[in-house]
């Protein structure tokens, strides 16, 4: 984060004036709760694949407060001193959070931002900052993937709710997904770090929190490799030697090997071993990891496996007698007919 030295006006005028134009594209209000000290996300919701390019924020309609250019990490100018130190933009979701909520904080935001594939939107947010009960807490009760998804389960709870609190889930303001304080949620891993809202009902008022599944379980999430120890080639025939790595997290893995389409077991453990005639198709196998809360899988076709070694002398020198000969004849043949 770095001050900036040209006037919120100015730089807000140039965002403006960006190739593509200003689509005047808006979404509904969105209200957002907080409390006194807490923290709030102001959610961009940019669909995937878009990424971010600009983003103006202003509070009030008129007083420019930050700016934000898309990136890795996004890079964040701060113009008004009673935000300084106070915000904080995520690198995957690209959405302004707003930390150790004031009373004053209290009121309307709105943020005009552009995606590489999108002209400027213009979205409007209403925050309430309360000295009420604390935001929801949101937990990643299990993660499974398999292949290129992932089945996220998240719990929310808010502290001392008792049997007064009811819960509800959305994807967007005016899409809510669950109605109980448990909902399962699943994206694929090209996916963007979409965001999804717990909201808590009270008798005295709402409270919510805002996270991305990705972002609150990637410790849940165990990376699944298949790395090739060895191969080697005598009497025909070459001997292979797989290996499944997961990153542990403390407890015990388990691992089993699956082969076809119906996902016949072949082998249960970290090390898979198996010998192939040379020019023979290598199999496409998958590796299941299994943690106490979760799993992931990985694939890995026959151009996959050991890529390394498919072109090596060895091989060839370690074809069969017959192998040999049938080259022989082959040859000969040629040099008759020419």
């Amino acid at each position: 984060m770095e001050r900036a030295r040209l006037s919120p006006s100015f730089l807000l005028l140039l965002l403006l004036l960006q190739p593509g134009g200003y689509s005047g594209a808006t979404t509904d209000d969105e209200e957002l709760t907080g409390i006194l000290g807490g923290s709030v996300t102001f959610p961009l919701r940019i669909p995937a694949p878009q990424k971010l390019k600009h983003a103006a924020w202003m509070v009030n309609t008129s007083t420019s407060i930050a700016t934000v250019t898309g990136g890795n990490p996004p890079r964040l100018r701060v113009f008004h001193p009673a935000f300084e130190g106070r915000l904080r933009v995520p690198e995957q979701s690209h959405s302004l959070q707003l930390r150790s909520l004031r009373t004053e904080d209290t009121g309307s935001y709105s943020v005009e931002f552009s995606t590489d594939t999108e002209d400027f939107v213009y979205r409007e947010f209403t925050l309430r900052v309360s000295k009420g009960q604390l935001p929801p807490t949101i937990a990643c009760d299990s993660v499974a993937c398999e292949n290129d998804a992932c089945s996220y389960t998240l719990h929310c709870a808010i502290r001392d709710g008792g049997e007064n609190v009811s819960y509800s889930w959305s994807h967007t303001p005016s899409h809510i997904i669950s109605r109980v304080s448990v909902v399962h949620i699943r994206q694929r891993h090209q996916a963007a770090h979409e965001n999804f809202t717990c909201t808590a009902h009270l008798p005295d008022g709402n409270s919510s929190s805002t996270v991305s599944p990705k972002d609150v379980c990637t410790e849940q999430v165990p990376e699944t490799m298949i790395i090739c120890d060895s191969v080697r080639c005598a009497h025909g025939a070459c001997n292979y030697t797989l290996r499944c790595i997961a990153r542990e997290r403390g407890g015990n893995v388990g691992y089993t090997w699956t082969r076809g389409p119906r996902g016949a077991v072949v082998s249960t453990g970290p090390v898979l071993q198996f010998s192939l005639r040379p020019f023979e198709d290598l199999p496409a196998v998958t590796c299941t990891a299994r943690h106490p809360a979760s799993n992931s899988s990985r694939t890995v076709s026959s151009m996959e496996l050991c890529p390394d070694f498919a072109s090596q002398p060895s091989l060839a020198s370690s074809l069969s007698y017959g192998h040999v000969g049938l080259l022989l004849v082959l040859v000969l043949g040629t040099g008759v007919v020419a």
